[in-house]
């Protein structure tokens, strides 16, 4: 009886065990990963409609649970050249990321752009056509340094926002209401489309349906501004979960270059377009 009993006893604490393992393993298997858990710590805008806000958390979660990725993007603005006449220009981007503290971007435009490059509390930016660069210590992660950059320098570099942790709150902050507005193609890819609303700009956005909750476009309408010119990036050629070589984040300044201050350089407009988290007051 005794023996018996034991046994039972024992059949019932594997058995507990086993449940509680496949719970961590279903239920929680991100908690390992604090970068992961962070990007969770969503407050949804009661302002957004419920489907819009869903669809802009899972991007979040997947791109905050993403160790690094690059992605490319096709890059269309529009300039003001009088107050009723806008002519629309076009841009490349490459973007190249690691979370635990490595950046680089490469914007170049008709009109210029520039090279940035952070290395682990090293900021090094390279202004295109010019070749002035600027080289400054900032903090160590990734969104610190995004933040000082419009903090110190009022400098957001187009399509930063995909760049934060929490994804949701970066694009979110000074969203004022949001909507679902079905599903359609982008490069033949099947997305929804969301659109959201903000005091001096509305914005719109592409999420790829299935597995793979990435952004694919983003249009800004800066409606504040006569004619309301606009900023559309088509975001392709997305790799996640590949291994980046160290040597896309090393700064490569061409010997003709000019050391200058910071200031000057991000201080230029047509430089500081394409992302939600800009200023008008910019342009």
């Amino acid at each position: 009886m005794v023996k018996e009993m034991r046994i039972n006893l024992k059949t019932m604490a594997i058995f507990l065990f086993a449940i509680f393992m496949l719970s961590v393993i279903t239920g929680n298997s991100n908690i390992a990963n604090p970068i992961y858990t962070n990007a969770f710590a969503q407050n949804t805008n009661p302002n957004i409609d419920p489907q819009a806000a869903e669809i802009l958390q899972n991007m979040s979660y997947f791109l905050g649970s993403k160790e690094e990725y690059t992605f490319k993007a096709e890059v269309m603005f529009d300039q003001l050249i009088t107050s009723n006449r806008k002519i629309q220009y076009s841009a490349e981007e490459k973007v190249y990321l690691k979370k635990q503290g490595n950046m680089t971007i490469e914007y170049v435009s008709d009109l210029g752009g520039y090279k940035l490059w952070f290395d682990s509390g090293k900021l090094t930016i390279l202004e295109l056509p010019t070749n002035f660069s600027a080289v400054a210590s900032v903090p160590a992660t990734i969104d610190q340094t995004l933040l000082k950059l419009k903090e110190q320098y009022n400098f957001t570099p187009a399509l930063s926002d995909f760049l934060f942790i929490n994804t949701f709150r970066a694009l979110t902050e000074k969203v004022t209401s949001g909507s679902y507005f079905g599903s359609s193609k982008v490069l033949g890819v099947r997305c929804d489309h969301l659109a959201f609303v903000q005091q001096d700009i509305d914005w719109q956005l592409w999420v790829e349906t299935g597995k793979r909750k990435i952004p694919r476009k983003l249009v800004i309408t800066y409606k504040e501004l006569p004619g309301q010119p606009q900023f559309i990036a088509i975001l392709k050629d997305w790799v996640i979960d590949r291994p980046i070589t160290n040597f896309a984040f090393k700064a490569d300044l061409p010997k003709s270059s000019q050391s200058t201050d910071m200031a000057e350089i991000l201080s230029k407009p047509r430089i500081n377009m394409g992302s939600v988290r800009s200023s008008v007051n910019n342009f």
